[in-house]
């Protein structure tokens, strides 16, 4: 964890666990953030991670900005948390239980445990504000 970082709480991990996705909004050069897209999640241990498919036309365009921008915002249900993304190296053995954490959660790899999409995972780390109370999305 870094200065601007804490660790997830015991009842965020549960509701990742529990979410069927989150929403990823990153941070444009100019401070302002864009639009939420949905994707799917998975907890390792105390760690979030988050992938984009590459099996549906190649990668998101969402993907390159939150890469770029290393941070922004995250939404689950109805909280959003300030957060920091780190793109995870593809080498890096975590895969291996993310790629699992995957298939348990979403019952298949559906494009989404290959190596390819290894190199398209980012780690989510809480930021050190609060979470706060969302609205409902229309999304």
């Amino acid at each position: 964890m870094s200065d601007t970082t804490r660790p997830w709480s015991a009842g965020e991990l549960d509701l990742v666990d529990r979410a069927p996705e989150l929403q990823i909004a990153s941070r444009r050069p100019d401070g302002s953030i864009r639009p939420f897209v949905t994707v799917w999640m998975v907890r390792v241990g105390a760690d979030v991670y988050v992938r984009s498919g590459a099996g549906y036309g190649g990668v998101s365009t969402w993907l390159p900005r939150a890469r770029a921008a290393r941070g922004g915002i995250i939404r689950v249900e109805h909280q959003e948390w300030p957060a920091v993304f780190s793109h995870v190296d593809p080498i890096d053995p975590v895969h291996a239980e993310i790629d699992g954490a995957y298939v348990h959660k979403y019952g298949g790899s559906f494009g989404m445990t290959d190596a390819v999409t290894h190199q398209h995972t980012l780690r989510i780390v809480p930021a050190s504000a609060p979470p706060r109370f969302a609205p409902p999305s229309s999304t």
